[in-house]
């Protein structure tokens, strides 16, 4: 099976893409088309990234890449947030290819990545080198039951404050 990767800068991504995109995200969250449109236009900004795999012509998995701020450490430190991960099916692998694709554009741009996830989805990422920052080290209440997950840090990270925009 062949699969398509594109890396769509933001302020590059044309309409029919971007509709692709929001087909694919309402499959996974049950909004409609005008909701997802909306909610990128609302958070995704120029410079953010988007990866879209397709299988031949059919988008299969998606995530975007926002360029956002995080205080580690103490110190402003620009990184990566990994968000709206999604894929076409469930148990086809296709999160896997998503996932070693978000890893290369990062390590490629040699850039810091950071994500969110449920309680479930913490031994999936990890299976990507992505790693578990101790809950006790984030300092945001906003994310207070969210797991915070890192790769390409060099640091040990202390603490973690997260006061940016939505991913």
């Amino acid at each position: 099976m062949k699969f398509l990767t594109s890396v769509i800068k933001h302020s590059e991504i044309s309409e029919e893409q971007l509709i692709e995109i929001c087909r694919l995200k309402s499959i996974r969250w049950d909004y409609n088309l005008d909701q997802h449109k909306r909610w990128m236009i609302e958070n995704i900004q120029a410079n953010d990234f988007h990866i879209l795999i397709k299988d031949e012509e059919k988008p299969i998995a998606y995530t975007n890449l926002v360029d956002i701020t995080a205080i580690i450490n103490d110190k402003n430190i620009k990184v990566r947030g990994i968000g709206n991960v999604c894929t076409s099916e469930t148990g086809k692998g296709f999160g896997n290819i998503l996932m070693e694709e978000v890893n290369a554009v990062l390590a490629q741009n040699q850039w810091k990545g950071i994500l969110l996830c449920k309680d479930n989805l913490v031994p999936y990422y990890e299976k990507f080198n992505w790693k578990l920052i101790n809950s006790d080290k984030i300092m945001t209440k906003k994310f207070e039951n969210t797991n915070f997950m890192n790769i390409n840090f060099s640091i040990e990270i202390d603490s973690l404050e997260y006061n940016d925009r939505n991913f």
